[in-house]
């Protein structure tokens, strides 16, 4: 069957309604939508003069485009292998186009290969990382004082839109001497890593020196790179948090890895400060994991978790603390940084059919591996107990969505059960002593409560609801920690 043909008005579709000039807008439209369908399914016909101009504009439309940008990162990422330290730089990574901001010359990209023979310094950020932010004034002048010994490039996946908005804004237009790669795609998988900031040290003669967290970058680890001498820099070497920590990456999958346990004194540095959970398919908890945490930031969600089975809520007050030295139980800052010296790493996981035991297990893994034993135990203390003072009912909630306020005065409890109240005067620093609800109220309330100076001024407030606290003693659960 003869195909129909389409009969094309050129001039009219090329050219502009009021300058008679050629509308690459109307070429766009007229290439998709006319000529494209009618050079797939049909016969186009058309006179040879404006076939002949027809094909050199599009031509040259084309081109254009081809020309307008710089295609960053091009290369194709399934031939992209990880680098160790020791590896060389490969040829095709020196001189990958990379988007940047901030180019000393006004540039809006860069290869490698303009810092070769240089100590370049990859300082993977982000703009949500306060440590990141914090270490860019040390490493601009780290950058001005060995100048062209060393080349410092930032490097973060963000977007134009949202780095641009950092630079302008808020702290980020403290730091617009930052010569960042942006949108990156290619460094990260050449560089892999799990946190930030990582810093990668590509060494003069081509190769990756070394992977290290922010602190190790220095005057005296630069100087004794440039000299070719030995550096007592600690490498950061990532870890996989789904796998069970340090496990050899040579157990197999084809084993079942029933239980394990590990608890190690010190701070790892491919490790970010934090918890980690493995569930069962329906939920359950049967494996938790600390890292570069203190004992006590490993204790309490053990705790919360044992005294909620008695329905109980644990806070700090709920602790007696018969150590020796017990501010090595919390987090030490030594001129205004972190002590790392009493950090440490813990992770049990046990059988599946084993969850509700968890953190039985936990507690008593930690009376056998650490310095200290702990016991949850009744003890007679001193406590604030509180009550009501009269029949009348000036708590119950009026009904609406439950909400609680505590981010400005006045702290806003608005349809929660008393215990709610309970936990939020329990946290408050200037509440010194553990406090037992014994209202006996079991309806929703509704209370404000206009900050807390002290003791006196939160029964003043409690007393306009017909509450009070009263200083007594009371057998309670307690956590006992000691030295062992």
């Amino acid at each position: 069957m003869e195909r129909a043909k389409i009969q094309l008005k050129f001039p009219n579709l090329l050219l502009g309604k009021s300058n008679g000039m050629i509308d690459l807008k109307r070429i766009t439209f007229l290439y998709n939508k006319r000529l494209k369908p009618a050079i797939r399914g049909h016969r186009l016909v058309m006179s040879g003069r404006h076939f002949l101009v027809l094909c050199f504009v599009l031509f040259s439309v084309g081109g254009a485009r081809s020309q307008s940008r710089t295609e960053f990162g091009a290369v194709n990422k399934q031939d992209i292998t990880a680098l160790n330290i020791g590896d060389p730089i490969p040829n095709k990574l020196w001189d990958i186009p990379l988007q940047v901001v901030n180019h000393p010359e006004g540039k809006e990209s860069t290869t490698l290969s303009e810092y070769k023979g240089r100590l370049i310094l990859l300082d993977f950020w982000s703009t949500w990382c306060v440590p990141c932010i914090r270490n860019f004034p040390k490493l601009h002048d780290l950058q001005n004082e060995f100048g062209d010994k060393i080349k410092v490039l930032a490097v973060t996946p963000e977007n134009t839109d949202k780095i641009t908005k950092f630079f302008t804004t808020g702290v980020g237009k403290e730091h617009t001497y930052v010569h960042s790669v942006i949108a990156d795609s290619i460094l990260s998988r050449y560089f892999p890593h799990m946190g930030v900031p990582h810093i990668v040290w590509i060494s003069p003669d081509g190769r990756v020196l070394n992977t290290t967290q922010a602190d190790q970058v220095s005057q005296a680890n630069i100087e004794a790179v440039l000299n070719d001498r030995k550096t007592n820099m600690v490498a950061k070497v990532d870890i996989d948090r789904s796998r069970p920590l340090f496990l050899s990456e040579h157990f197999s999958d084809n084993l079942q890895l029933n239980s394990y346990s590990i608890f190690a004194k010190g701070y790892y540095p491919g490790l970010p400060s934090g918890n980690n959970f493995k569930k069962t398919k329906d939920g359950k908890v049967y494996g938790r994991q600390m890292t570069n945490a203190t004992m006590m930031s490993i204790y309490n969600p053990i705790l919360y978790e044992l005294f909620s089975k008695n329905g109980e809520q644990f806070n700090s007050k709920r602790m007696i603390t018969e150590v020796a030295e017990p501010a090595l139980l919390q987090l030490i800052k030594k001129d205004g940084k972190s002590d790392k010296s009493n950090f440490y790493n813990y992770e049990l996981i046990i059988p599946e059919e084993k969850a509700d035991s968890l953190y039985y297990y936990m507690l008593a893994d930690l009376n056998r591996y650490s310095e200290y034993t702990g016991t949850i135990e009744k003890r007679i203390v001193d406590c604030l107990v509180l009550v009501r003072t009269s029949e009348k009912d000036k708590i119950k909630s009026k009904g609406g969505e439950p909400k609680i306020d505590v981010s400005a005065s006045p702290i806003i409890l608005t349809n929660q059960k008393l215990i709610a109240v309970m936990n939020m005067l329990s946290d408050r620093a200037n509440i010194k002593l553990p406090i037992v609800d014994e209202t006996g109220y079991i309806d929703n309330v509704d209370i404000e409560i206009s900050g807390i100076n002290d003791l006196a001024s939160l029964k003043n407030q409690l007393n306009s609801y017909d509450l009070d606290l009263l200083p007594a003693k009371r057998d309670l659960n307690m956590f006992v920690i000691k030295d062992k």
